[in-house]
């Protein structure tokens, strides 16, 4: 029960228990007054006969008696009149025989009423003749005590009702303020910490607001601090401060967390960009207007064209980088071509000299998986070419060998529609005890011949086909049913999404559906979305962990890499967890700016409560030093290798 409704109940009791004891008093008081007239009517009635009486008469005569009593007994409310003589014989009575009081019979019970008598000498002269007694009926008293009771009630209940709507109205006005900081204490129980807007009136609540506007701003300070101190060090670390631009070592690890991911990227080109001529450039017009140059060309490769997804930077003097992803080989060579044919044209316009050129080598691969000292050569080739003669080349990455023949995207559709996946679950581990935290679980397909195709080669052409949401769906529904039917499995287990399933309204119904049919298997899952991909679709993204936290399931980030996009994600979505691309991991003992960046960003989501995984952890030498960072837990070989869950 809510603390207005409390107080109004108590209040409301406080005013029901006043009513019933003014109620009380009132007709208690009413009655003594009644009581007291009764009495002085009887007494002043016994006299008023026995005076008449004595005045007329030297003797008693019935006759007498009844001419004289009768008219007072009918035209009064007494109960009896009864003459005596002066021994006590009866001479003369009347009595009212099964009178009605015209009142419930309960009423009667709970205020006793009593009808008081009267009593007085008859006398003629100084000789006593007998004495009057006469007893009053508590009929008419008794009617309007009630009703008398009934009006008082009903003003008081009027009253009543009128004072209860006023101190229904008091108290909102006064505990409206309770709402907002009810919204407020309920928001930063879920690590958002907001302030409350309003000023309570009363002081308790007003100290009760300022206090927690205090602690939430203290913690956002402290969140801030950390979030702008990783990201000092990760311009320091992996920043141009020229172009502003990733430098060499952050492009080639910014590059190495995207590729590792297949789901996401699994085509693209490495672009290589070189101006010629910026010497004479810096001898004609100054190192200044070199250096404008270089900054617009690296402005000109941010967006390249429709692919606002690559990656850039600067990879050595004049030369710039960038990834573009998942773009086709004629796409990337007339991107190419027509920045070289604009670039040039705004040179030319400017009066640079004609020495200056632009010149763009580019590497496209299409292999299952790719790394970037594959394509760095291939892309340094193809620029060779360029700066001989003009323009941009394209030339193609090395990819390994197709697994067979056979149509893969046909293998794949017939290896869900036939059943053949099954689940790999990998333990993630804590870094404090090595207790295990959850397991994740991988889906895997066999082709028709029962071999196992590999993650890496499936994937991607499931990614160009449409298939991952099928993919997604078909692992989801097999995990359901482990948790069901495996007591072994860890409380949670974690799987991996891709964005191309989260954005498909089939997918997001089927889950739905998976979710609502397992209502308590669902909370123990939690759907693993790449941090590149949650950035680039933050509010794709937030919708999706929305739908999920209706059945208790949650979001994490998965091969996380630190940028500003990145970092803007975790305060938006609050994932459970977020797992660190394994370039981190790979790097962090011999580079002391990666644990810099770690331990800043650990600093940060601490008190977001938000643990962080570290992946990719292969030797046990590596736990030593996330222990060291305060990364929470750790997934690689050195925890196990994946394994295969029992048949169901």
């Amino acid at each position: 029960m809510t603390l207005t409704r409390q107080l109004f109940a108590g209040i409301s009791l406080a005013f029901i228990a006043l009513l019933i004891g003014m109620e009380a008093i009132y007709v208690s008081s009413a009655r003594s007054n009644l009581e007291r007239q009764l009495d002085a009517h009887a007494n002043e009635t016994a006299t008023s006969l026995a005076l008449s009486l004595g005045a007329r008469a030297a003797a008693l005569d019935p006759s007498l008696l009844n001419i004289m009593i009768n008219p007072v007994f009918d035209r009064g409310h007494f109960a009896s009149i009864e003459v005596r003589s002066a021994g006590g014989e009866p001479l003369f009575g009347r009595a009212l025989a099964g009178a009605d009081s015209g009142v419930p019979s309960w009423f009667a019970a709970l205020v006793p009423l009593e009808g008081p008598s009267g009593e007085a000498l008859i006398s003629a002269g100084w000789k006593q003749l007998g004495r009057v007694i006469v007893r009053v009926h508590p009929g008419y008293a008794y009617r309007q005590l009630y009703e008398t009771a009934l009006a008082t009630l009903l003003w008081l209940g009027l009253l009543f009702a009128l004072a209860l709507v006023l101190v229904r109205y008091h108290l909102s006005g006064i505990l409206k303020p309770l709402h907002d900081i009810e919204q407020a204490a309920l928001a930063i129980s879920n690590r958002n910490f907001v302030s409350i807007g309003v000023a309570p009136r009363a002081r308790e609540l007003l100290r009760v607001t300022a206090a927690m506007n205090s602690l939430s701003a203290k913690i956002r300070d402290a969140i801030a601090q950390e979030s702008g101190r990783a990201e000092r060090l990760r311009k320091e670390a992996f920043e141009d401060a020229l172009t502003g631009q990733l430098n060499r070592r952050g492009f080639e690890h910014s590059v190495a967390a995207k590729l590792e991911d297949g789901a996401e990227v699994f085509s693209g080109a490495l672009a290589l960009a070189a101006l010629s001529g910026l010497e004479e450039v810096n001898r004609l017009f100054g190192m200044a207007r070199g250096d404008e140059i270089l900054k617009r060309l690296a402005d000109a490769l941010v967006v390249p064209g429709a692919h606002a997804a690559a990656v850039t930077g600067r990879w050595q003097g004049p030369t710039l980088v960038a990834l573009i992803p998942n773009i086709a080989p004629p796409a990337a060579l007339a991107w190419a071509e027509g920045l070289c044919s604009e670039f040039a044209a705004r040179l030319r316009e400017e009066g640079l000299p004609a020495s200056v050129v632009l010149s763009i080598g580019l590497a496209h691969f299409s292999a299952p998986s790719v790394a970037l000292a594959q394509l760095a050569p291939v892309a340094e080739g193809a620029l060779g070419q360029a700066l001989k003669k003009g323009g941009a080349v394209l030339a193609s990455a090395p990819s390994g060998a197709p697994a067979s023949s056979r149509d893969l995207r046909g293998e794949i559709e017939s290896a869900l529609r036939d059943g053949r996946v099954t689940l790999l679950g990998q333990k993630v581990a804590a870094v404090a005890d090595r207790s295990i935290l959850q397991l994740e679980i991988l889906g895997s397909l066999s082709d028709s011949d029962g071999k196992a195709i590999p993650a890496g080669t499936f994937v991607p052409v499931a990614n160009q086909h449409g298939l991952l949401a099928a993919l997604d769906t078909k692992v989801t529904g097999l995990v359901l049913r482990a948790l069901a039917r495996l007591d072994s499995l860890p409380a949670s287990v974690s799987l991996n999404v891709s964005m191309q399933s989260i954005g498909d309204a089939a997918f997001r119904a089927a889950l739905g559906e998976l979710l609502g049919a397992n209502k308590a298997l669902a909370k123990r899952l939690t759907f693993e979305i790449t941090g590149y991909a949650a950035s680039r679709s933050p509010g794709l993204t937030r919708g999706f962990a929305a739908e999920l936290q209706r059945y208790a399931a949650r979001v994490a980030l998965d091969n996380f890499d630190i940028d500003r996009d990145s970092i803007a994600i975790v305060h938006e979505l609050m994932p459970a967890y977020i797992k660190l691309s394994p370039a981190f991991t790979q790097q962090i003992g011999a580079r002391e700016d990666l644990r810099f960046i770690i331990e800043a960003l650990v600093r940060m989501l601490r008190p977001l409560e938000i643990p962080l995984i570290a992946q990719g952890v292969e030797d046990a030498g590596a736990i030593a030093v996330l222990a060291e960072l305060g990364v929470s837990g750790y997934q690689g070989y050195a925890c196990g290798r994946p394994e295969p869950l029992p048949l169901i």
